[in-house]
């Protein structure tokens, strides 16, 4: 008899990409459950920056929550993520929304959109928050941090 393993690999990646001025330009991508988006999305460094520095040891209360999200309109891509602390063991829910908007037909509004979520462990979780914070410094470019949880 057979037997296969099947490996479900929930995964949230940010990574540095060239700055104009005050924007870090972050490729965003993501997938759970068979749900994944990509997107390349500017946000402002200095709230970024703020985001990450919120993560530092989060969770230190079951209830504790964290979100982030810059550059919602109907111009460009962005994305929406949310953390939250869901058991007294630490274990944290990550709720993305990724919204990628099409530049290639600028007469037509194109615009894409994948939202998942999906638990991670505290470890796995610091070592997300430690590669982010790298992410967040000007000058990284190509610098990534992932955030895995395979099951």
């Amino acid at each position: 008899m057979l037997c296969f393993r099947t490996v479900i690999s929930e995964h949230l990646e940010f990574e540095q990409l060239s700055e104009i001025d005050d924007l870090l330009k972050l490729k965003v991508k993501g997938e759970s459950s068979g749900f994944a988006g990509t997107a390349d999305c500017y946000v402002n460094e200095a709230q970024f920056q703020a985001f990450c520095a919120q993560l530092s040891g989060f969770p230190k209360k079951r209830e504790d929550r964290v979100q982030f999200c810059f550059g919602e309109n109907d111009q460009l891509s962005y994305f929406n993520i949310k953390f939250s602390c869901i058991d007294s063991s630490g274990r944290i829910l990550a709720a993305i929304q990724i919204v990628s908007r099409g530049t290639r037909y600028p007469r037509e509004k194109v615009c894409f959109v994948a939202s998942f979520s999906f638990k991670v462990e505290p470890a796995a979780f610091d070592r997300f928050v430690k590669g982010l914070s790298r992410v967040a410094v000007i000058n990284n470019v190509g610098l990534k941090a992932a955030l895995v949880n395979e099951t």
